[in-house]
């Protein structure tokens, strides 16, 4: 192997770890980012991109082709070489969550989630040729936050020689070297309840009631998140923060889930995703659903708004 080889290769290994370090970044800096500068590496190697932010897409569910120098098209899926589709977030004290533009920290939120940037990890296949190849990326959801269009197209440059797949390894002082298990960074199943997108509604508190089947789910397994949102003001004047902070208060009684959210000082329906969370491996399906739902504005007068429950496995 010459020297512009192991220079592309040192270069690549820089490439992955600042994908790994910078992402949370870029996650506030604009929209949520892809992968737009060129990636190197050899047959066999993984590789990490930014595969914008999409919290509907899944490993099993996400499109990806590299095309290769010669016009080959190499089905990654099929091949079972697409290793992981997970999301990161943002530090919430960072500059950018507390002090990018409206634009910037809404845009996600608009699209019915908070803001998360999508990474895929896949391995290079063996046999492509070498030189300049494509990654043709699609996760086929329309909640997707980058401001690009679908499909994306990932630049890799594939090297001479063979590679070897990255197993992440982390160090346990007990067993030694283990593997990254990409499995516990994929979401668990979970149900989202959600209020709409901006039609202007503000909420001022909340009470639901949710069913489930205790005897496919254990109570004690189910847990709520609820996810924290910094946008403030509009596109004319920056605001106050402020004006997304709720109270939420949850418990179970064995037979169901009782949800309570106060927010005085109004909030905004778009700044409100509560979800169900329960473990993997269950057998049939939880059933969750909204038996009562009780909502007041800030004056206490009650709305007449129809909550949305959606369950993903």
């Amino acid at each position: 192997m010459n020297y512009m080889n192991i220079k592309k290769i040192i270069k690549f290994t820089q490439i992955r770890i600042f994908i790994i370090c910078a992402v949370s970044l870029l996650i506030v800096q604009g929209c949520t980012a892809v992968a737009s500068f060129p990636t190197v590496a050899r047959v066999g190697d993984t590789v990490s991109v930014m595969i914008g932010g999409t919290e509907r897409a899944r490993t099993e569910t996400t499109s990806v082709i590299l095309t290769d120098s010669n016009f080959t098209d190499w089905d990654l899926q099929e091949l079972g070489l697409v290793r992981s589709v997970f999301n990161l977030r943002a530090d919430a004290r960072s500059k950018g969550m507390n002090y990018s533009s409206y634009l910037s920290t809404y845009f996600p939120w608009s699209k019915g989630h908070e803001p998360v940037q999508t990474v895929l990890v896949i391995d290079i296949p063996i046999g492509m040729s070498i030189g300049d190849a494509v990654l043709t990326v699609n996760h086929h959801k329309g909640d997707d936050s980058s401001g690009l269009f679908l499909p994306y197209a990932i630049n890799i440059e594939i090297l001479p020689g063979e590679g070897k797949k990255d197993e992440f390894n982390r160090k346990d002082p007990t067993y030694g070297q283990l593997p990254v298990s990409f499995k516990s960074l994929e979401p668990a199943p979970h149900a989202k309840i959600s209020f709409g997108i901006d039609n202007g509604v503000i909420l001022g508190a909340l009470s639901l009631t949710v069913d489930f089947d205790e005897n496919v789910v254990a109570p004690g397994d189910i847990n709520v998140y609820v996810p924290e949102s910094t946008v403030r003001g509009n596109f004319a004047s920056p605001g106050d923060f402020g004006k997304t902070q709720r109270m939420v208060y949850w418990r179970q009684d064995g037979e169901k889930l009782f949800v309570d959210v106060i927010a005085p000082q109004g909030i905004k329906q778009d700044f409100l995703k509560l979800y169900l969370m329960h473990p993997s491996g269950i057998v049939g399906l939880p059933n969750f659903t909204i038996t009562s739902s009780v909502i007041y504005d800030v004056q206490g007068d009650e709305l007449i708004l129809v909550p949305t429950l959606e369950y993903f496995q």
